[in-house]
Order: structure tokens, then C-alpha cells, then sequence
């Protein structure tokens, strides 16, 4: 991983995604937490990539969808924050 990354985690609820999205208005790059855009994309066209519908798919476009945002973020000067979930089992 890069020196210039940062990830910010924790639980359902802690804030993670209010703070990403004020250091985004602030100018930051930033890179959303992928499980719930997949969820509104499945949603919005009826598919079962979904957590609680088809877990395998859904991890899937997960890993997709990351691996992108990691290949982008590459691209990028200055640092970048990462969103990301912590599950707990």
C-alpha cells in the first residue's frame, strides 16, 4: 500500500462516512466504502448481488469494485482516505 493512503474504519454508525465527506468537501481524495453503492446499483436495477440475497456476489462486485478505486487511487497526488466498513462476526 502507499505511503500517502489512509483507511478509516469502524463499526455501522461511527461517522466514518460524515468525516470521508467533509475531507472530500475540504478538498481531500477520497474513495467511498463499495458495499452499500453496490447495494443502491442492485437495488435500482432489481439485481441479487446483495449482502443478504447472494453473499458471494455480492463480495464479488465488492472486490471489482475496490480494486478499481485502488488502481485509481494510485493515480492520485497527496493523500487519499478510504472509507471502509468493519465487520465483525
Amino acid at each position: 500500500m502507499s505511503d500517502h493512503f489512509f483507511v478509516v474504519t469502524g463499526g455501522p454508525g461511527a461517522g466514518k462516512t460524515s468525516l470521508i465527506t467533509e475531507l472530500a468537501r475540504r478538498g481531500f481524495h477520497t474513495i467511498p466504502e463499495s458495499g452499500r453503492a453496490i447495494i443502491r446499483e442492485e437495488m435500482a436495477r432489481g439485481g441479487d448481488a446483495l449482502l443478504w440475497a447472494d453473499r458471494m456476489a455480492h463480495a464479488a462486485r465488492m472486490l471489482e469494485q475496490d480494486l478499481r478505486a485502488y488502481r485509481t487511487a494510485q493515480t492520485l497526488p497527496g493523500p487519499v482516505i478510504f472509507d471502509s466498513l468493519l465487520v465483525i462476526p
